[in-house]
């Protein structure tokens, strides 16, 4: 009998289907990030920092931003150059302590990634409506335990 990490006929582990459904989410998402970066005429990373600029807890530094995309604070730095160039974000002083800057997404910026995620975002939440409420309130604790594992295992060294 196979266990939750044992080998399955293909070689690859096998999980609980839950998981490599999951698994298959996160590898869709990644397409359509590369798409999305693609449909906006940006590079993946210059992406991958806009939506941690725009969807981060606290607003973010150029530190912190370094930190989460794992890139150098020169690269860093040259991304931000970029992004506030191209109108997509504004460093702003933050007002408790005027050292450190804070970055922004411009409302064109945030307006641009709703454009192209419209179609995508109905047709989830068309999705949604085919599960009764039970259902989806089980599918939504799923996916916050879920998204806190990945943030966990993000966050160990």
């Amino acid at each position: 009998m196979e266990g939750p990490s044992s080998s399955g006929a293909s070689g690859r582990p096998t999980h609980a289907p839950e998981t490599m459904a999951l698994r298959d989410l996160a590898t869709a998402g990644s397409e359509a990030t590369t798409a999305l970066a693609r449909r906006m005429t940006m590079h993946p990373t210059d992406l991958a920092a806009m939506s941690h600029i725009a969807y981060a807890a606290d607003q973010l530094g150029p530190g912190e931003l370094s930190s989460r995309l794992g890139i150098t604070p020169a690269a860093t730095t040259d991304l931000i150059d970029r992004l506030e160039a191209a109108g997509h974000v504004l460093r702003e002083r933050n007002p408790t302590d005027r050292r450190r800057v804070r970055l922004v997404p411009t409302e064109s910026a945030k307006a641009a990634v709703r454009q192209q995620l419209a179609d995508l975002l109905e047709h989830l939440d068309a999705v949604s409506e085919d599960f009764t409420p039970t259902e989806r309130e089980a599918i939504q604790r799923y996916l916050e335990a879920a998204a806190a594992a990945y943030r966990d295992f993000a966050q160990r060294s």
